[in-house]
């Protein structure tokens, strides 16, 4: 249980829960009343049965999606000592846990985004005890910026010479951190696939503590800039993120750190995300949504009754520009 966000009494005994939890049934998620399936599905194993259709849904665009990251994390270092390390990772290295263990900056000078070869052999690291090389391998095999961990992870060794002290780190993260790779923060969509998919990694982690500090893993020269979405970070910390062009040339070490899920991953949440047809209602969006309202402390004064408020999203490029705005737009206000 997380001290800083308790658990009301009353909820201590209700059966509900998200759905990853040990014992939880499909009926007692938070999402089984949320997702509403009414088309049948044109997916032959699902076609006749809407339990199957509903759980579908729910295991590629929900709380689900989370479950085989969770089934198979595994440990590829481990030690017995707390100063030593610990490093643990899904198939595929989409999301990690890890405890002493550094990222050797000395040679990375920031240029462009989106850059694969930041580590290199002898960059990344910490001591262990047991190290499985062959898992980390075998991992490290949907290597792209924004699908996993490889690069960053495939060159990781023990050493044994290695402390967590200041002989051995320039820079020293003692609180919990997030080291997080980042998609595009002009555009809302990709932004948010970044936002999401962190939001999906606490409920992996089992930590929502806003006590911790971010790590923006960005190669541009000019940073990350995040004039647009900025103030959604605060929903996740109450530090100011720190930026990796910040620690050009230096040994940064992390006491505690996770490396969430990323935005674009290979059939993952939000972007490349497969679905099943004829259901909408995803209960992991739904409460990403009420989670951020919460944390971010936003107040909506309304809906005003006998009113309806209407947005259009209108695009200026040439395959997503609304040709006909101003017919649809006069159309909506003759018409209210």
């Amino acid at each position: 249980m997380d001290p800083g966000c308790p658990v009301l009494e009353r909820f201590l005994d209700d059966k509900k829960c998200f759905g990853m939890e040990p014992n939880c049934t499909f009926e007692n998620s938070y999402s089984f009343d949320r997702i509403k399936c009414q088309k049948k599905s044109k997916w032959p194993q699902a076609r006749n049965d809407e339990r199957i259709q509903k759980k579908t849904f729910w295991e590629q665009g929900d709380f689900g999606a989370a479950m085989p990251r969770m089934t198979s994390m595994e440990v590829i270092c481990k030690s017995k000592s707390d100063e030593d390390s610990h490093l643990e990772c899904s198939d595929h290295l989409r999301i990690c846990k890890a405890k002493n263990i550094f990222f050797d900056f000395g040679n990375f000078t920031a240029k462009t985004r989106y850059r694969n070869d930041v580590i290199n052999e002898g960059q990344v690291g910490g001591r262990c005890q047991f190290f499985n090389k062959e898992l980390l391998t075998a991992r490290a095999d949907e290597k792209s910026y924004l699908q996993s961990w490889g690069y960053e992870l495939e060159h990781f060794e023990s050493y044994d010479d290695f402390r967590m002290d200041k002989t051995h780190c320039d820079v020293i993260f003692e609180k919990p951190t997030i080291v997080i790779k980042l998609d595009a923060a002009v555009n809302m969509y990709h932004h948010f696939c970044d936002f999401v998919n962190l939001y999906l990694s606490q409920h992996i982690n089992g930590s929502f503590s806003q006590d911790v500090e971010i790590f923006w893993w960005d190669t541009f020269s000019g940073g990350f800039v995040d004039d647009y979405f900025g103030d959604t970070w605060k929903a996740f910390t109450v530090h100011r993120p720190h930026e990796l062009i910040n620690y050009q040339r230096k040994k940064v070490c992390f006491k505690n750190a996770l490396l969430p899920l990323l935005a674009r991953q290979r059939l993952g949440i939000y972007y490349n995300m497969p679905l099943i047809d004829g259901c909408q209602g995803s209960g992991l969006f739904h409460a990403f949504s009420l989670h951020l309202i919460h944390r971010l402390k936003i107040v909506q004064n309304g809906p005003i009754l006998g009113k309806i408020r209407i947005t259009i999203l209108q695009r200026n490029s040439s395959t997503r520009k609304i040709e006909n705005i101003d017919e649809v737009s006069n159309l909506i206000l003759n018409f209210f």
